[in-house]
């Protein structure tokens, strides 16, 4: 309820923006300025967005009673982030500036879903989101059901022992996540389709017409990928400091038995270290993504009066 309220207002926002489009510049720069806008809108709602979501957090009983709730509710923090900023992008978008200028004319291009943007990014936003389903379908085969499907048990000394620990990309963690990553899709791929579907802008450089194209298709993604790349992140670095917290735990219960430790929990310790090591550079990088920007260059000689 909170993310849709701060929503609609970011919706009113930025059906505003154009009202501050005024005076004689050209057609370029007045779609710059609202994509300037609708950016700074888009940032400042999807922080307003994440505070609630960590206000959430912090609630008492009884809105989050149950053992486990509270690492839902940290998840909702990186969602909430990149929910709200892909929507005000894709309201940005709805009121993009029209065409102006006493003659109208229109390029004969097919323009695909994804032509837009830049390769780099996405194939960062398809690799974090295969990852991340990669990560919630082997959590939900290997969680323990008997913990309410959210920590890892590993057995040592021929089964006779075993470690447990949590959190875990069990169900219990892993469907909420699965959500988030699909409201994420559905609003990015909405936002996409807008950017490729609204009208050129009358501009004599067509090179300037597709930069603006895809420094919009970037933004779009941009905030999406951030939220998911930090969300998959989390994911990874807890399940691995639990597969090596487990792991620890039942190879230390097989040597006071002077059992055999076994195989998995001598090799596991490791594989939890380096998940939970590639988990952390995942979510800076994540970070690293929101700040890389397509920069569109204005020419100089194409001056379209505004008000015509």
């Amino acid at each position: 309820m909170l993310l849709l309220l701060v929503g609609l207002v970011a919706g009113g926002a930025a059906l505003l923006m154009r009202q501050f489009a005024h005076g004689e510049e050209n057609t370029v720069r007045r779609a710059q300025r609202h994509a300037q806008r609708t950016s700074a809108t888009a940032v400042v709602v999807s922080l307003l967005a994440a505070v609630a979501a960590a206000v959430a957090v912090l609630l008492p009983a009884p809105l989050a009673p149950a053992a486990g709730r509270p690492g839902v509710a940290a998840m909702m923090l990186p969602l909430a982030f990149g929910v709200a900023h892909t929507g005000v992008i894709l309201v940005g978008e709805l009121t993009w500036p029209r065409p102006g200028g006493m003659v109208r004319r229109a390029r004969l291009a097919h323009r695909g879903l994804l032509q837009a943007l830049p390769a780099w990014l996405l194939r960062t936003a398809i690799g974090t989101l295969v990852t991340g389903i990669g990560v919630i379908a082997v959590g939900a085969v290997t969680d323990n059901r008997y913990d309410a499907n959210r920590s890892i048990t590993v057995y040592a000394g021929s089964g006779l022992v075993e470690g447990a620990a949590s959190p875990y990309v069990g169900s219990f963690y892993g469907m909420p996540a699965l959500v988030g990553l699909g409201c994420l899709l559905a609003l990015s791929t909405a936002a996409l389709w807008v950017v490729a579907n609204r009208p050129a802008i009358v501009t004599d450089d067509l090179d300037v017409e597709d930069a603006l194209r895809r420094a919009s298709a970037q933004r779009v993604l941009r905030g999406a990928t951030t939220a998911a790349m930090i969300l998959v992140a989390g994911l990874v670095t807890v399940s691995g400091l639990a597969v090596r917290s487990a792991a620890i735990t039942a190879a230390q219960a097989a040597r006071l038995e002077d059992l055999p430790v076994g195989a998995a929990a001598s090799v596991l310790p490791w594989v939890g270290g380096v998940l939970a090591f590639s988990g952390l550079l995942g979510g800076v990088a994540g970070v690293g993504v929101f700040f890389i920007r397509t920069r569109v260059p204005v020419p100089a000689d194409e001056l379209v009066d505004a008000k015509r």
